[in-house]
């Protein structure tokens, strides 16, 4: 499940680099002559077909894998789930506001949620790296324990 993770957040990081999604919702605009949703223009409606095209394919190993996991795992496995959330919040949601007010305050939180979503999950990443994935040391996390029983 790690590994798929590992995956998605690496396109992510990629297609910030090389702006793979704004360049396929070019494409797409322009070849298919797309309509623009309520408030969107053509590209935009292309970037968001273009994204989920790629979700699809990168869904699919972490749903198999996550089936596959065991629970605590799945727990750790939705930490970076939220975390994703909050980055698709801010690339899609805040972006859609940045377009629409042209606030260069909403620029800033667009790209500062971004970043500190992707910094928290990188963050969490080194922890789990660093020994708190292993399950021995999961039991400081149970808040089920008494503290006298957590490792």
């Amino acid at each position: 499940m790690f590994l798929a993770w590992s995956l998605i957040f690496s396109f992510v990081t990629l297609d910030d680099a090389a702006r793979f999604h704004e360049r396929g919702g070019l494409l797409l605009a322009a070849t298919f002559d797309l309509v623009s949703l309520p408030g969107m223009r053509a590209r935009d409606t292309g970037e968001i077909i273009t994204w989920s095209m790629v979700a699809l394919g990168l869904l699919a190993p972490l749903l198999w894998s996550s089936h596959q996991s065991r629970p605590r795992q799945q727990g750790l496995g939705s930490v970076f789930l939220l975390l994703f959330a909050c980055l698709v919040g801010f690339a899609v949601v805040v972006d859609m506001l940045h377009f629409l007010t042209g606030s260069k305050l909403v620029g800033y939180a667009e790209d500062g949620g971004e970043m500190l979503s992707i910094a928290v999950a990188c963050c969490c990443a080194f922890i789990l790296y660093r020994g708190l994935g292993r399950d021995a040391d999961l039991q400081a996390l149970d808040p089920s324990l008494p503290f006298s029983k957590r490792t």
